[in-house]
């Protein structure tokens, strides 16, 4: 059976599906691929339009009677997450702040946690530091690559996202990014999918360097070591099968947003 797997261009994503689309392993399935941004895919998963398609944790709430999560391939901050910058010290209840997109991650876990800003103002992820600078916006949450060059930029940060979380959750870790299969799919397809993905995962980890080299055609960089860092910052033992630890930290998730009135109260579904 041939199946689309739709996956964002930052590194990790990348990384993690290296092994299945180039072939340095033998997958049980044909796999075709789409690249889009993950705010993209959050919008596009409301048709179900891919069988397997990356999700933010807080899209998925959205989803959840067309798509279950899969225990393989998260992107779980450990000792890092989403922050908030600016150029320099703001009001944040008082601001305008830039966010990634309305079903990130980022920005239901900004809503947790952060002062209520005066206005949320939807801009692509790379694009907000610029935003900021330009005086478009106040301030902005940062994920992906842009948390490792901001300071490049003269910016600052002034809250951090996963630092209030780990106040609240202890050393859980923060959920971030998701991989979903869709409910309709058969059994075998869906367990076929999975051991595929679970060993393209660890021979990227194992084969770190051409991986990482392989991801960087989609990166807004060309700075190889920094890459690295930013895949060893989201892609570790959690990304190969987030288990008990990823199940009670995405509890903790969808419970403190229920609690605030930002979800319904929500279950998921993983497989």
């Amino acid at each position: 059976m041939r199946i689309t797997v739709a996956h964002t261009p930052d590194p990790d994503d990348a990384f993690m599906f290296y092994a299945m689309f180039q072939g340095k392993i033998k997958t049980r399935m044909e796999y075709d691929q789409v690249i889009k941004d993950i705010e993209t895919l959050n919008r596009e998963s409301k048709e179900a339009r891919y069988e397997v398609t990356a999700l933010s944790a807080n899209g998925y709430v959205q989803v959840s009677d067309k798509y279950m999560l899969t225990r393989s391939g998260a992107s779980f901050g450990i000792s890092y997450g989403p922050m908030v910058v600016a150029a320099h010290d703001v009001d944040l209840s008082s601001s305008r702040m830039g966010v990634p997109g309305y079903m990130t991650s980022s920005y239901l876990l900004y809503r947790m946690f952060g002062p209520e800003a005066k206005e949320y103002i939807e801009i692509r992820f790379d694009k907000i530091p610029d935003a900021i600078l330009n005086g478009e916006i106040d301030a902005g949450i940062l994920i992906h690559d842009e948390q490792l060059t901001y300071e490049k930029h003269g910016l600052k940060k002034v809250f951090d996202i996963y630092e209030a979380w780990k106040n609240y959750a202890g050393n859980l870790p923060v959920p971030l990014g998701f991989n979903a299969i869709r409910k309709d799919l058969p059994k075998d397809v869906i367990d076929a999918f999975l051991d595929d993905f679970e060993r393209s995962i660890r021979y990227a980890m194992a084969h770190e360097d051409e991986a990482v080299k392989y991801a960087m055609q989609y990166a807004r960089y060309t700075d190889l070591e920094m890459e690295k860092r930013f895949v060893r910052m989201y892609v570790n033992e959690l990304s190969i099968n987030f288990g008990e630890t990823g199940r009670k930290a995405l509890e903790l998730y969808y419970g403190r947003a229920a609690e605030k009135g930002l979800i319904k109260p929500f279950k998921p579904e993983i497989v």
